[in-house]
């Protein structure tokens, strides 16, 4: 109940922050964007490619696996608000049967029986619930998104920290980082097209909208949407 209490209050304010201009905080969106991409070049990417290439594959597999587990829950809990009761069902099938046969989700048996795997976050959930998007930001180290998907990330962390309470300071940690390179091993490809572009701030930003309207409508944009 508390939970749900913080999302709708955080529903409210996502309303009250709604924009028409696309990127009204271009000049220091682009601070921040270059803080990121620094970063990102200096850290995150070379461990990521050191990552992918020192740790076999099979291992690999499994930390995706697990974390693709965990993001079922919340993934769960965002078709319930959705009313996507087919999918949650089919969700709720997936958590069981990778934490239990699948080995606390190390092993994503329920892909291979045929229950399809679907995301879902807040901040795709406030879109359905009818919150405009609001314009666009790059937030520090996490990176592109808008201020009504800002609201949900920040809902999504808070979630999963609740997921993760049972664990020590020490596991949390080690599970926070293994997520967070897994995700980066995945982004690879995408860095190298973005890299090629001519203005790396702006494909970016093009990208990042563009996917949120393709996940938002479940693969099925309209052709055209003012909101994005």
């Amino acid at each position: 109940m508390k939970n749900l209490l913080r999302s709708f209050l955080l529903l409210i304010f996502g309303t009250i922050t709604m924009a028409e201009d696309v990127d009204l905080f271009e000049a220091s969106n682009r601070v921040v964007f270059e803080f990121n991409q620094a970063l990102d070049e200096n850290f995150f990417e070379p461990i990521a490619r050191t990552y992918k290439e020192s740790i076999p594959k099979t291992m690999q597999n499994r930390v995706s696996d697990f974390s693709s587990n965990l993001n079922d829950i919340y993934t769960l809990g965002n078709e319930i608000l959705q009313f996507k009761l087919f999918d949650s069902v089919s969700t709720f099938g997936r958590i069981l049967v990778n934490s239990t046969i699948g080995l606390v989700g190390l092993f994503d048996v329920a892909s291979d029986i045929g229950l399809e795997k679907t995301n879902e976050d807040f901040g795709q959930t406030m879109a359905v619930w009818g919150v405009s998007s609001g314009p666009y930001v790059v937030l520090p180290v996490l990176g592109p998104s808008t201020m009504r998907d800002s609201t949900g990330t920040y809902v999504d962390i808070t979630e999963n920290i609740d997921v993760t309470k049972e664990l020590n300071t020490t596991e949390e940690v080690a599970l926070l980082l293994a997520q967070a390179v897994d995700t980066r091993v995945k982004l690879l490809p995408v860095t190298v097209l973005l890299k090629n572009s001519d203005d790396v701030y702006i494909a970016t930003r093009s990208s990042y909208l563009q996917k949120r309207q393709f996940d938002i409508f479940d693969g099925n944009p309209p052709i055209e949407n003012d909101d994005f």
